[in-house]
């Protein structure tokens, strides 16, 4: 028989790995007949090579002690073809890390047979007796002050996402905490129109419009209160309107207005500063230059949200605003309110003390 090409040869290996069952046996003979009724002309023998073949490279078992021999995959193949290689392994030990504690518990329960299968594949490999094993050499350190994931109702997270999977509206009842009186929250009835599911921090949110062609916005999962699907079909805001398009929008920003333009921000930042940028820079157009007094220029487009004030107003001692000026007399108002309240000079709205029990 003339050899075959390189893809027909590809694709036959690839269709007798789907052939071969995970639960159950199969004999190469059942196998031929498989592929042949596939449409590839191949042979008994050149089956049996094959199995032998790719035996070396994936978790496939064979029970020799059976008359014909027969062919099933291994406990390790659960996750796919060739389960996971040791560099896959890690990384999903070190997302096993990350999603523990930022998602709610039953989010990550979710994921649990490909975290057992990476610890599975990691054992194999665990060094010398004394030494660390590998999944004690992974680590995730969240960036600023760790908060802990709210809880969120299970039936809430149930009824949004199946709305959300559907195209749905949903009548809900959302807890909004009122400005002037915090330790009061309000339940409001919303007609929503799901429109995506953001995992933002600790908190997971619903991005919905309330219709209309009104914008879409944020709705913390863990403040739903009521929902009820309704059946009827969710209006998009515009034709072509995208999850992804929006966030790359730098509406994943709170309080960034649809219609407010993008900021021409214009810093002086300290040299450990600039470098931090340079690093991880705030915008694709990001500059940074010299100045004389020894500090760093940095020039980017910016989008004017609450996000970036409170990471200017955090890292004042090493950014001061140069423009625009409206944003710098923000800064300047904010900074001066903080050292008005460390003087004493200013009571803040919230005068009791906070007593622990």
């Amino acid at each position: 028989m003339p050899a075959q090409s390189k893809p027909k040869t590809l694709t036959r290996l690839l269709d007798l790995l789907q052939a071969i069952p995970r639960r159950s046996s199969v004999s190469a003979q059942d196998l031929h007949t498989r592929l042949t009724e596939r449409g590839h002309a191949v042979t008994i023998r050149s089956v049996q090579r094959d199995l032998q073949m790719l035996r070396e490279h994936f978790p496939l078992e064979v029970n020799e002690n059976s008359k014909p021999h027969s062919w099933r995959w291994g406990v390790e193949a659960d996750q796919g073809i060739g389960g996971m290689n040791p560099h896959e392994a890690l990384m999903v030990a070190l997302a096993e890390k990350h999603l523990r504690t930022a998602l709610p518990g039953h989010m990550a329960d979710s994921f649990d047979t490909v975290f057992e299968e990476a610890h599975r594949r990691l054992k194999k490999i665990d060094g010398p007796a004394g030494m660390p094993r590998w999944i004690d050499k992974v680590a995730v350190v969240s960036p600023g002050l760790t908060q802990h994931a709210p809880r969120v109702d299970a039936s809430m997270r149930r009824i949004l996402s199946n709305a959300l999977l559907k195209g749905e509206q949903v009548e809900v009842y959302y807890a909004r905490v009122s400005p002037t009186t915090p330790d009061r929250v309000h339940s409001q009835r919303y007609i929503l129109h799901p429109l995506g599911m953001v995992l933002r921090g600790s908190i997971t949110y619903l991005i919905a419009s309330q219709g209309w062609g009104r914008p879409p916005g944020f709705y913390a999962l863990h403040r739903f209160r009521r929902a009820r699907p309704l059946g009827h079909p969710v209006d998009l805001p515009s034709p072509e309107w995208t999850l992804d398009g929006w966030l790359a929008s730098g509406q994943a920003q709170f309080g960034m207005r649809p219609d407010k333009p993008p900021l021409e921000l214009s810093l002086a930042c300290s040299q450990m500063m600039a470098n931090m940028l340079r690093e991880a820079p705030l915008g694709p157009d990001q500059e940074i230059g010299s100045m004389p007094d020894g500090r760093r220029h940095v020039q980017v487009t910016v989008a004017d949200t609450w996000e970036l004030r409170w990471w200017l107003l955090g890292r004042s001692a090493d950014v001061q605003v140069l423009a625009p000026v409206a944003l710098r007399e923000d800064i300047r108002q904010s900074l001066k309110q903080a050292l008005d309240i460390y003087d004493g000079q200013f009571v803040m709205p919230f005068t009791e003390r906070f007593e622990p029990d």
